[in-house]
C-alpha cells in the first residue's frame, strides 16, 4: 500500500534520501553478510543511539558502517538494528558482540541519560570510544555533515530498509525555545523512536573529517608488533 509522507519540513527530504537506497545484493559484491568476517579485515564504524529503560522506553538504534576510504568511495551501512526494553548492560553486550564479526575502528554513542552507563561498559574493551553530548552546535554539525555526504552521493544503505529512510525523514529543523537558534528534533515517540537509526548513522559518520577523507586514495592504518 502506498503511503503519502509529508517531508516538507524534513532536514532529510525523500529527494535527498532516496538516492542512498540501493540493491545491496547487486551493488555490494565485496560484502558477504553470512560469512564469519563479512568484510574481511576492513575496519568498520559503529554508531549507537541508546534506549530508555523498560518496555515503555524509546527504541535504540545501532548501525555498522563500512567507511569510504577515498572521496570517490561511498560509506555503506552494512547492518542496522533496533533494540527495545534492554537495560544498559544488555545494550553494551549487544555492541560488544560485533567484535566477533568486524574489526571495529570507531564507536560513537550519545551519552545523554542511559547512554553514559552504556558507554562506561563499552569503554572497558574499546577505550577509544567517542562520547557525544548533544547541544545545538553538535546536532547542527552532525546533520550538516550527513546532508553534505548525501548530496555528494557518498552514502548507501539497502533499499529494503524503509525504516532507515523514515528515520532520516523524521528529523526536522526547528527554533529553540528561546527563538534565537535553530536545532534539529526527531519527534521521538516511545512507540516508534523513528529517528534512532538516523542519529546512530550520524554518530558513525561523524568519525570522518568534515571535509572528507584526509588524502584521496590513502587509508590510515597503524600496526603494532609485539
Amino acid at each position: 500500500m502506498c503511503q503519502f509522507v509529508d517531508d516538507s519540513q524534513s532536514a532529510f527530504p525523500l529527494a535527498l534520501v532516496h538516492p542512498c537506497m540501493v540493491d545491496s545484493w547487486e551493488e555490494w559484491d565485496d560484502y558477504r553478510p553470512f560469512a564469519p568476517r563479512p568484510v574481511g579485515d576492513r575496519g568498520v564504524w559503529i554508531g549507537y543511539d541508546p534506549t530508555g529503560t523498560g518496555e515503555d522506553g524509546d527504541g535504540a538504534g545501532l548501525v555498522v558502517v563500512l567507511p569510504a576510504r577515498t572521496r570517490d568511495e561511498k560509506h555503506r551501512v552494512l547492518e542496522r538494528h533496533r533494540l527495545k526494553g534492554e537495560d544498559y548492560e544488555a545494550q553494551a553486550a549487544f555492541i560488544k558482540s560485533f567484535r566477533e564479526r568486524y574489526r571495529i575502528e570507531h564507536i560513537g554513542i550519545d551519552v545523554s541519560g542511559l547512554g553514559e552507563a552504556v558507554a562506561e561498559h563499552v569503554e572497558k574493551w574499546f577505550p577509544t570510544l567517542v562520547r557525544y553530548r548533544y547541544d545545538v552546535t553538535l546536532k547542527s554539525t552532525m546533520v550538516m555533515q550527513a546532508q553534505q555526504i548525501m548530496r555528494k552521493h557518498r552514502l548507501e544503505f539497502d533499499a529494503g530498509w524503509a525504516d532507515m529512510a523514515q528515520s532520516f525523514m523524521a528529523i526536522k529543523r526547528e527554533l529553540t525555545p528561546s527563538g534565537r537558534q535553530f536545532t534539529y528534533t526527531s519527534g521521538r515517540s516511545r512507540a516508534t523512536g523513528h529517528a534512532d537509526l538516523a542519529w546512530a548513522t550520524m554518530h558513525a559518520l561523524h568519525n570522518e573529517p568534515i571535509d572528507g577523507p584526509a588524502e584521496e586514495g590513502m587509508g590510515s592504518m597503524m600496526e603494532i608488533y609485539e
